[in-house]
């Protein structure tokens, strides 16, 4: 018999910050993106300065938590970014490398954000579901490898797609290693190692 898991507590304002600031770059970026191709598009401006007021809402208190002597944790930057739209198996990975391996993951629920969120946090590592809300994750790689400021982050594919031709056209497009869902957590910590060595304290 199951048993009934506590209600988790609300996240802290520091928490909060954490996880907001990134995804908020992410969306400025997008809406710059769509502001170079339709110059005059007023919704994309709106959107920009929207994103940027409350960037500015952040800065302020993480100014204000400075000033208190709280620690200003840094915001922008991730050890993993897991480009994943079921929050189910990401919050699974995210408990598994945040306890065994002491990594600061983030999640993007689609392609199109997660390469943003790649081009603005700078993750060590890139875990990738192919199967996205938006475009393939192939596509994601394939745009990855285009741009000089993510091209050098190794990805590792998490699929439930465990064809030969698959594995092996993601593989020369780029990825690092291509892992089959479900996840087996010690070939799973094994390959994280070969990118990610454990910290040693």
């Amino acid at each position: 018999m199951e048993t009934q898991s506590s209600i988790p507590s609300p996240p802290s304002q520091e928490h909060l910050t954490q996880e907001l600031r990134p995804q908020i770059n992410a969306l400025v970026k997008m809406a710059e993106l769509l502001k170079s191709k339709a110059p005059n598009d007023e919704t994309a401006q709106r959107i920009t300065d929207a994103a940027r007021a409350l960037l500015d809402v952040i800065s302020q208190h993480s100014a204000e938590q400075r000033d208190d002597g709280a620690p200003s944790p840094s915001t922008d930057k991730c050890d993993v970014l897991y480009i994943e739209d079921d929050r189910r198996t990401f919050g699974s990975v995210k408990l598994l490398l945040e306890v065994q391996r002491e990594l600061k993951v983030l999640q993007a629920a689609n392609g199109e954000t997660g390469v943003a969120l790649a081009q603005c946090c700078s993750p060590k590592l890139i875990l990738l579901d192919l199967d996205l809300p938006d475009i393939h994750g192939s596509e994601v790689i394939q745009r990855l490898q285009k741009e000089t400021s993510t091209s050098h982050i190794p990805v590792i594919v998490v699929s439930g797609d465990a064809t030969p031709s698959q594995i092996e056209r993601l593989l020369i497009l780029g990825a690092r290693n291509y892992l089959t869902k479900p996840i087996r957590v010690q070939p799973f910590l094994a390959v994280i190692d070969e990118v990610l060595p454990p910290k040693v304290h």
